[in-house]
């Protein structure tokens, strides 16, 4: 079994897991295991797989927001993202945005102003900037539209080379 593969399947069983349904001994021990799997793989290839697997397996926001509690629970909101914009504008445009559910627009807005600032955006420390709003933050909403027009190019069939999508390119094998 190839590193990424094993990767993809740990990702995929802990943001899949209904930790509802398992003993909290167990849900503790499969958390405590996805937060090592950066010392195992390093910050880059989680957080691509992570985006992956986002791309591929959230399709509401019900989904968004279970998995953006959890990436907060692992303290991954602490890590720099090379595009904070783009990465988060992806999970804003699937919550819904400015319509979100109230969970999915708290987890997002979470960590947004823990992303940002740890990945050198200062604009949105809320320490310095108390009134920041992502909905407000004009790199927000373009990153938002940027992923809107994006999945429209690519379910009219207009979707270049340009346009193909952050996570397949990211998760190339270097």
């Amino acid at each position: 079994m190839s590193n990424n593969h094993n990767l993809e399947n740990r990702i995929r069983e802990f943001f899949d897991a209904d930790h509802n349904s398992m003993p909290y001994d167990e849900w503790y021990a499969l958390e405590k295991r996805t937060a090592h799997l950066v010392d195992e793989y390093g910050w880059d290839a989680v957080r691509r797989e992570f985006f992956h697997y986002v791309q591929t397996e959230c399709k509401n926001p019900d989904d968004i927001a279970r998995v953006a509690f959890r990436y907060e629970g692992l303290d991954w909101n602490k890590k720099p993202v090379p595009d904070p914009y783009d990465f988060l504008g992806y999970l804003y445009y699937k919550a819904g945005f400015r319509k979100a559910p109230y969970d999915a627009a708290r987890a997002l807005d979470d960590l947004c102003i823990s992303i940002l600032p740890a990945s050198g955006c200062p604009e949105a420390n809320i320490y310095y900037h108390p009134y920041y709003a992502a909905e407000a933050d004009p790199k927000m909403i373009a990153a938002v539209e940027r992923w809107r027009q994006r999945e429209a190019d690519d379910d009219t069939g207009t979707a270049n080379e340009s346009n193909t999508s952050t996570a397949n390119s990211e998760r190339k094998d270097q």
